[in-house]
């Protein structure tokens, strides 16, 4: 995991965590002697596969690199000791993000130290609990080797959650908790992994290795291969999303900032990462359902709509629904889809659900679409304030909209953490009604 170097938020904070960092590495590596013999063929060999490694890491979407690298520290600490481990990690980051890579000064500086004190403390975790550097015997050597891995997981996740959220934000202890659901499960494959790179090694020596190159190989690779499947399908969403926009330019950029908010309500409820997802991604195609022809002269008819009329629109989260469902790793999407017109009081449409029969990522879904359609500029009215949007909002909540969902609305804009998302004036919603693609040029 390493951060992203944007322009910081924070900048007197991140420097000052920066140069915190850095200056306990250099302390402790300066400091810290090996506690045996260097066996120099053994480093070289781990130097040139952890180079590889990180120089080969795979972005993920939502920040941070993924790599072997977690798990050849494993091996590294296991089998050569805290403080050999430590510079091996610091000399490959220098050469795969500063040279490879050539990533901006700060972020080279801040993971060289940060992955080395990570080491470090992974190593003499191990160490105090009864591991023995060279020796791995399990199952008495199990506690050492699952404290090994769960420091190494929490001081990495640690220094990415501070990187980020005095860079780019959100603030650490949010990153920390996404990073916590979204990379504990890869973390505990890649301590698999470095354990049995090790045990492999005791045993077999050097030339055991060898069988566990293939199927890293093959790993790495299919990891690579899921992550940008992952980024194609939400560029293809994003891609669908903007569709509307041609047959409704009042909605201009709507199903981005429903996105948004449902994105913030989801996390602030507590949601997993991947639910998370699976709501944006509804959110961005919430009104697909819209392109039909029978809808354009309704969406952009200036007076009240007839009774046929809102019946017709009323069709549109069924048919939205069911071009997001032909999508298979869409289809959950696709029921949040279906049923965001749904209320507690088992008055929306179009089943007629009370609360119960509703998933979650619906009712956030509703609240967020009304949240921006009330605080959006409309051809019949201005945009409401926040505060009145919110107070309609809580009028309906339990009837109209979810009040768990409601709550956890007012108290991001009570916390002032609702980043609020500029939608266009009236005046510019006239040009796109009447110019729209030159709108879009």
């Amino acid at each position: 995991m390493a951060h992203s170097t944007a322009s910081h938020r924070f900048p007197r904070l991140f420097r000052a965590y920066l140069t915190a960092v850095v200056l306990a590495a250099a302390v402790a590596l300066a400091l810290l002697r090996p506690a045996a013999p260097l066996a120099w063929p053994a480093l070289a060999v781990a130097l040139i596969l952890l180079t590889a490694s990180e120089a080969s890491a795979v972005s993920r979407s939502e920040g941070g690199l993924v790599s072997l690298g977690g798990a050849l520290d494993v091996a590294c600490v296991l089998l050569l000791g805290p403080v050999p481990a430590a510079w091996l990690s610091l000399v490959a980051t220098v050469v795969s993000q500063g040279v490879v890579r050539r990533q901006p000064l700060s972020r080279v500086a801040h993971d060289m130290a940060a992955f080395s004190l990570a080491v470090l403390a992974t190593g003499f975790a191990f160490l105090g609990l009864g591991g023995r550097v060279g020796h791995l015997e399990l199952p008495r050597d199990l506690v050492p080797l699952l404290a090994c891995g769960g420091v190494l997981f929490l001081c990495r996740a640690s220094a990415f959650s501070m990187s980020i959220g005095l860079s780019a934000g959100p603030d650490p202890w949010r990153v920390w908790r996404r990073t916590l659901r979204g990379h504990l499960a890869h973390h505990l494959s890649f301590l698999a992994f470095g354990a049995a790179a090790a045990l492999l090694y005791l045993k077999t020596g050097p030339w055991g290795l060898a069988l566990l190159v293939v199927p890293a190989l093959l790993a790495g690779r299919a990891f690579r291969h899921y992550v940008e499947l992952r980024a194609d399908l939400r560029g293809f969403v994003r891609a669908l999303s903007e569709v509307i926009e041609e047959v409704d330019p009042y909605t201009r950029q709507h199903s981005a900032r429903v996105a948004r908010y449902a994105g913030q309500l989801a996390r602030e409820l507590g949601r997993p990462e991947g639910e998370v997802e699976e709501i944006e991604c509804a959110a961005l195609v919430h009104d697909l359902g819209k392109i039909g022809p029978q809808n354009q002269h309704i969406l952009r008819k200036q007076g009240t709509l007839s009774r046929e009329e809102q019946r017709t629109l009323r069709e549109h989260p069924v048919v939205g629904a069911e071009i997001v469902g032909r999508i298979r790793a869409l289809r959950r999407a696709a029921l949040v889809v279906r049923l965001h017109h749904e209320r507690p009081d088992g008055r929306g449409y179009p089943l007629g659900l009370a609360s119960e029969g509703v998933p979650l990522g619906a009712r956030i879904l509703n609240v967020a679409d009304a949240f921006d359609a009330m605080t959006s500029d409309r051809p019949h009215r201005r945009a409401l304030t926040v505060e009145a949007a919110l107070g309609e909002l809580m009028r309906g909540a339990g009837t109209q909209f979810d009040a768990r969902v409601v709550r956890s609305l007012v108290h991001l804009h009570q916390q002032g953490r609702l980043e609020r998302i500029p939608s266009p004036s009236s005046e510019e919603l006239a040009a796109l009604r009447i110019w729209p693609r030159r709108a879009h040029g």
